[in-house]
């Protein structure tokens, strides 16, 4: 286990910097802890603060919880989206968003771990806030097929819906790995081959293939049953 530092000497924080320090620590304690074992103890010690000054901020664990978790999702879907609206080209902004989460989720093993635990088996909800934080995430690649339909890019047949899930959903079984602690898989290969997958099914094309994009479709499908 990580071992957690406290700070010996405290300086006057505005309370908007105290609830900063606050959820950063909460979520080394968490990340390094787990969720269920930690305590409040344990993250006032992690700031080098009393048990009520935390308990001043955040009235539960849970809230706490969900803030880190609010926090979280703020940072990675601003950065998503600001990331997208500078690429060119729906198969690159698809890439983009292949490869962005899955190195998401190596770099925050230990908190997408937390996250996925505690939604999985915790009170509704904190599981209703993770969907709808996830969801305004995971649309953006809604947002990527719904642009490139209206560009003529993307066949009118593709159910942006339909290519968020088998993107995400792909993903997912690589999580896993990710989290247990196991070998880094390779991003760069799995991101050019997911992309391809996808947009070779979803794209305009002038011949008639609709045979292959039948079999690109089932392919797609199955991907995320």
């Amino acid at each position: 286990m990580a071992k957690i530092k406290s700070t010996s000497t405290r300086t006057r924080l505005s309370p908007e910097q105290r609830q900063l320090e606050i959820v950063q620590a909460a979520r080394q304690v968490f990340e390094s802890q787990g969720y269920e074992a930690s305590t409040i103890a344990d993250i006032a010690k992690c700031v080098g603060v009393v048990e009520g000054t935390v308990l001043h901020y955040f009235k539960t664990k849970r809230a706490l919880m969900t803030k880190v978790i609010e926090e979280f999702y703020s940072d990675i879907t601003g950065a998503m989206e600001d990331g997208v609206a500078g690429i060119n080209g729906i198969r690159n902004k698809i890439r983009y968003v292949i490869h962005t989460h899955m190195s998401v989720l190596h770099d925050n093993a230990n908190l997408c771990t937390v996250i996925l635990n505690e939604s999985r088996s915790s009170q509704n909800e904190l599981l209703e806030k993770v969907h709808e934080l996830n969801r305004r995430y995971s649309n953006i690649i809604i947002s990527i097929v719904r642009e490139g339909k209206e560009s003529g890019e993307i066949a009118d047949f593709a159910s942006p819906i339909l290519v968020r899930n088998v993107v995400f959903g792909g993903i997912e079984h690589y999580l896993w790995d990710i989290v247990s602690g196991g070998r880094r898989p390779d991003i760069d290969k799995i991101a050019d081959q997911l992309t391809q997958l996808v947009y070779s099914g979803i794209m305009n094309r002038q011949d008639d293939v609709s045979g292959e994009v039948n079999q690109l479709i089932v392919k797609l499908n199955n991907m995320i049953k």
